[in-house]
């Protein structure tokens, strides 16, 4: 009886979303999932891992159990969903772990990263009150 339920009327096709494939998906698209996901933590991430393993190694343990977790379902295959899942938890632990960082840390200056071409400016003040700009064409 239960598999009767589960045909469809002839003459109806099934619904795209049921018919996805809810099996593996391959090592490669997860590996681009994790690639643009982690991508925003860029290159100041590390700094805050490394106060993290010091300060905090409760929560920097939990987003190591999740990035290994995260590998070994890439090496062993993984539905989609199951993998889109854990990396949304790896996402939390690692935007808790930011923000536990930039409170203990309030005087810490970020920056937005710049794009490509655009320039900074750096301002030296001296005891005078004067004030020097630095940039490339000084060196």
């Amino acid at each position: 009886m239960a598999a009767a339920a589960k045909t469809l009327p002839k003459g109806r096709e099934r619904p795209a979303s049921v018919s996805r494939k809810t099996g593996p998906v391959s090592g490669s698209i997860l590996q681009h999932h994790y690639a643009t996901a982690t991508a925003a933590l860029g290159a100041h991430f590390p700094l805050i891992d490394a106060w993290l393993a010091e300060h905090e190694p409760g929560l920097w343990r939990q987003i190591r159990v999740e990035d290994d977790e995260l590998f070994r379902l890439r090496q062993l295959g993984s539905t989609d969903s199951a993998y889109q899942e854990r990396l949304d938890r790896l996402i939390e632990l690692c935007a808790q772990a930011e923000q536990l960082y930039y409170e203990a840390r309030p005087t810490e200056l970020t920056l937005p990263s710049l794009a490509e071409g655009e320039r900074v400016a750096l301002y030296f003040e001296f005891t005078d009150g004067s004030l020097q700009k630095m940039n490339n064409e000084d060196e």
